[in-house]
């Protein structure tokens, strides 16, 4: 059902820009001066991570979680209007933009993270309708300007401006859900794609698992709000059922709008509107979804809704643009850790080091150093493989159970003194996507010592959240991720629409 258009304005005083016909979001008109150059913290060392709850129960690496638990501004409680006291659907549609089929190689990347600064920037250069364009940070600009973020944001802004007016998006009209499913060689998963709404950390009905970077974060929420959209969605899961499986695939019955192939994936796109959107969302029902990845843009989407109080429920601030998959379907591989010492001990001393915490058993290789079963791990010393049993868990709680929680309390901490994973120069991490010939490769480079772990299933990271805990940083490494510029959220166009909580409507474009 068509839904009846409104004056933006009526949606409180938003600080997205809206758009003139033909305009892309959030571009600045020429003649408008840029803004002071202000400096970002993206990047520094040190910087205390959030959202910890517990108090009494938190490693040093954690903070507490809590009614006023951030840091600086991201952090202070506006719950407005859309309070979670207020019965309120968790998925709602709305009008997006997904790339047409003969853009989808040149516009759609692989998340973010996924490269390097050097890849990413090699990629922009060579492409200027890459997404990566727009989702750039100050690692992917000149040295000398990183600090200058509106020129970054503007930068940014251009480049949405430029795929855009090509018309690489096909606009859906009317209020929209999409089902958008991922498919490996090995692995397929199908999600629902929607806006849900914009949560405070305490609220039990999106539950986080990860801390996130204030900095990291600031940029993202300047991102959304002078920008005016969003493309990359958060992640999120939930314990499914019969009933929400057959509405979901009642909606992959009909003709996609989107079938691409790139990097190893096959992406396939339906829209769904009315009486098959609704189904969809009376399903889902209120069921508590957990975050898989997005902490920075959830992060980023409350700080945004913050410096516009006052605004409505409707408003387009509070929501944000998720894809939910179900937990079934989840892949979740393993995050190895890489840990130099800082005393600078030989690779004997190390091993002697090493065997006073755990009981080390040589391996001739490196298939059988790789942990098969939870409370197993290997470790790569000097060019030698091992395989050990972990330490008892330092607690009863979820968090103490995981395998990476034993290895940190019981290994990293004792023996390389590494109390501040977040943040600790001295580890890093390869996820297995990467592959352990490359943590092999690094480690002989520079000496550090490989440690393989066992990958913390979706039921360890559900129960972690479940009481309100944080899982140490990369825990967890879902794959395969949405892809970046696929979808589109323009802000501008939602204010335009009376969106109640179940519409649906006809696509279009």
């Amino acid at each position: 059902m068509r839904k009846r258009r409104q004056d933006p304005r009526r949606h409180g005083n938003h600080h997205y820009q809206a758009l003139r016909p033909g305009r892309g979001p959030g571009f600045r008109s020429r003649g408008t001066p840029p803004g002071k150059h202000q400096r970002s913290n993206h990047g520094e060392q040190g910087l205390p991570w959030v959202e910890c709850r517990h108090g009494h129960h938190r490693r040093r690496w954690q903070r507490h979680r809590g009614p006023d638990p951030r840091v600086g501004r991201l952090g202070e409680r506006d719950p407005g209007p859309d309070d979670h006291t207020r019965p309120v659907s968790l998925l709602r549609s709305f009008p997006g933009l997904v790339v047409r089929p003969d853009w989808a190689d040149r516009v759609t990347t692989g998340p973010y993270d996924a490269y390097s600064a050097d890849e990413r920037i090699a990629i922009a250069e060579a492409n200027p309708y890459s997404f990566l364009n727009v989702t750039r940070s100050q690692e992917d600009i000149p040295s000398d300007q990183r600090d200058d973020v509106d020129w970054l944001i503007s930068l940014c802004a251009k480049s949405m401006q430029r795929i855009y007016d090509v018309g690489a998006y096909a606009e859906f009209e009317e209020a929209t859900l999409f089902l958008y499913r991922l498919e490996t060689d090995s692995h397929v998963q199908t999600g629902v794609m929607g806006l849900v709404p914009v949560t405070e950390p305490d609220d039990r009905r999106i539950l986080r698992h990860e801390a996130f970077r204030p900095g990291r974060a600031e940029l993202l929420t300047r991102h959304l709000l002078e920008i005016g959209m969003s493309s990359s969605p958060i992640s999120l899961t939930y314990r499914t059922d019969k009933g929400l499986e057959a509405a979901l695939a009642a909606g992959c019955g009909g003709e996609p709008v989107l079938e691409t192939d790139g990097d190893g994936i096959h992406q396939t796109v339906w829209a769904v509107v009315d009486e098959v959107a609704e189904a969809i969302v009376e399903a889902l029902g209120d069921r508590p979804l957990y975050v898989t990845d997005g902490h920075h843009r959830l992060a980023a989407a409350v700080e945004a809704r913050r410096r516009n109080p006052g605004i409505d429920r409707d408003h387009p601030l509070q929501w944000t643009q998720a894809v939910l998959f179900p937990d079934a379907e989840m892949q979740v591989l393993a995050a190895h850790r890489r840990v130099g010492d800082r005393h600078g001990r030989s690779t004997s001393e190390l091993t002697a080091a090493l065997t006073e915490v755990v009981a080390l058993e040589q391996c001739n290789q490196i298939e059988a150093a790789r942990p098969s079963i939870p409370g197993t791990a290997g470790a790569y010393i000097g060019g030698h493989w091992f395989r050990f049993d972990l330490p008892k868990a330092s607690g009863d709680r979820a968090v103490d159970l995981l395998d990476v929680s034993r290895l940190q309390d019981g290994v990293l901490e004792p023996v390389f003194g590494i109390t501040d994973p977040a943040n600790d120069p001295n580890i890093d991490y390869v996820p297995e996507p990467v592959g352990i010939e490359a943590l092999v490769n690094r480690c002989d480079a520079d000496g550090r010592i490989g440690f393989l772990v066992h990958a913390t299933s979706v039921a360890e990271m559900m129960a972690v959240a479940d009481e309100d805990d944080l899982m140490p940083p990369k825990s967890s490494y879902f794959e395969p991720k949405p892809r970046s510029g696929v979808f589109v959220r323009r802000l501008d166009r939602e204010a335009q629409w009376a969106m109640g909580p179940n519409s649906g409507g006809t696509a279009g474009g």
